[in-house]
């Protein structure tokens, strides 16, 4: 017997934007992808997508869309607030949308709707309370509280990736010095590997001329792993200051469950046990067997899944 309702769930990212049709326990049935083109308008990339949500879900009855945003969102009224990639500026996207589709609209921070799928779906189950944090190009957080996503009285908690771990660090792209971003995002880290070598004896060089392009995240892993001491350093920091991040999230609202997600995240072990090593240095005693820390298990699909089922 057929299914008689589904769910589409949208993740707009900064380079593309991923489409899936859902059934209401979470599975995908069928995705399609595309290229975000955020610079060519809001108008523009609205009628790309609703042409993509109608030919995903023709045929089937839809009861709602589900769409994960990064940057400011404001879920009650469906407004992106800020979107700091494309420089865009309370843009009524759940209106937009709902003029097109007559569906209902569920507009929210990709980070929360991440947060919300790996709770219900993911490496989060089971869980009370939960910290979710991805490290990507980017780093972003959400936060289950008492098994409920909690927002904030303005719906902009878990900006994990903006809390100062140096105050005379790096500039941060949001314009402070020395927020976790600076210093662990994927972005960072190959922007300080880059600096890194211009003084510095490395195998990073050698694999930037053998491979032909430009050092990126991967290759300062592949490097840490071989024992390189510049990539080990990056590497270690980064991991260090999630770490303490971590454990002041930990002594703060005392989770049960840690959830790591991001593309940095899927590389070697050492990264994440160095991670586990710092955060139990720096929470109290008492602290040590309260929680654990996972990696995730729906990754790229996490904000996907999870937005759909926001709308339920």
């Amino acid at each position: 017997m057929q299914q008689k309702e589904y769910l589409v769930g949208v993740d707009m990212g900064g380079t593309k934007i991923a489409v899936g049709l859902l059934s209401v326990d979470g599975k995908i049935m069928k995705e399609t992808r595309m290229d975000t083109r955020g610079h060519d308008g809001p108008e523009i990339v609205v009628n790309r997508l609703v042409e993509a949500i109608n030919a995903l879900s023709e045929g089937y009855e839809i009861k709602g869309i589900g769409v994960g945003v990064p940057g400011i969102v404001d879920t009650d009224n469906g407004i992106i607030h800020y979107w700091s990639t494309f420089n865009w500026n309370n843009v009524p996207l759940g209106q937009m949308l709902n003029a097109q589709l007559d569906k209902k609209i569920t507009v929210v921070n990709d980070a929360s709707a991440a947060t919300w799928g790996e709770f219900n779906f993911g490496a989060g189950r089971q869980s009370k309370n939960m910290l979710f944090m991805t490290i990507s190009t980017g780093i972003g957080g959400g936060i289950i509280f008492e098994r409920q996503l909690f927002t904030g009285s303005n719906m902009l908690a878990g900006e994990i990736g903006h809390v100062t771990v140096n105050p005379n660090g790096p500039t941060c792209n949001c314009g402070k010095l020395g927020c976790l971003e600076a210093y662990a995002s994927g972005v960072s880290i190959q922007r300080r590997a880059m600096d890194a070598i211009k003084n510095s004896t490395s195998i990073l060089l050698e694999m930037e001329k053998h491979e032909r392009r430009p050092i990126d995240t991967k290759m300062v892993f592949a490097a840490s792993e071989s024992g390189d001491l510049v990539a080990q350093e990056i590497i270690e920091q980064a991991a260090t200051y999630v770490g303490m991040v971590l454990a002041n999230f930990i002594l703060t609202f005392n989770p049960d469950c840690i959830v790591l997600g991001g593309g940095v995240m899927k590389t070697n072990s050492r990264f994440m046990e160095k991670i586990e090593e710092v955060t139990q240095h720096y929470v109290l005693p008492s602290y040590r067997n309260t929680y654990e820390i996972r990696r995730s298990q729906l990754f790229e699909n996490a904000a996907l899944i999870g937005a759909a089922n926001l709308i339920v």
